[in-house]
């Protein structure tokens, strides 16, 4: 009876494991919010763990970038206000990507990355990602 009840709780905990997978990653690429879930295997948790941690580091390093990049493009939208609006989203655009690189330093362990600050305040990952129209 001992091993009954043994065997039946083996097969019970392996059917939950693997309904519960199924459940959590249903195959679609598609899916924007499950790709940086929580990863199958070492490989991809160190893959998602270094990706996480370097986009947090360049992103400290290049968050000064902003502030010439938002003056250039402000100022070939408009001529007259656009240096001056370029310098307050310059600025903002700075401050947001060296939070978000900090959080990204301060979190990089925990590999879930569904919520973050560049979807918050739709900033490209990196500072070199082209902003469309839709971003300004």
């Amino acid at each position: 009876m001992k091993k009954w009840c043994v065997l039946l709780t083996v097969v019970m905990f392996f059917s939950v494991i693997a309904n519960a997978e199924k459940d959590a990653y249903p195959g679609t690429l598609s899916d924007e919010a499950m790709i940086m879930m929580q990863p199958h295997s070492a490989d991809d948790w160190f893959e998602k763990w270094s990706f996480k941690m370097s986009r947090g580091l360049i992103n400290c390093a290049s968050c000064w970038v902003e502030l010439p990049r938002a003056m250039y493009i402000e100022t070939a939208d408009n001529p007259f206000i656009g240096p001056l609006k370029g310098i307050f989203k310059g600025t903002g655009l700075t401050l947001v990507r060296a939070f978000a690189g900090g959080m990204d330093l301060c979190t990089f362990g925990t590999v879930d990355d569904t919520f973050t600050v560049y979807d918050q305040y739709r900033v490209t990952y990196f500072v070199w990602q082209y902003y469309d129209e839709s971003h300004r």
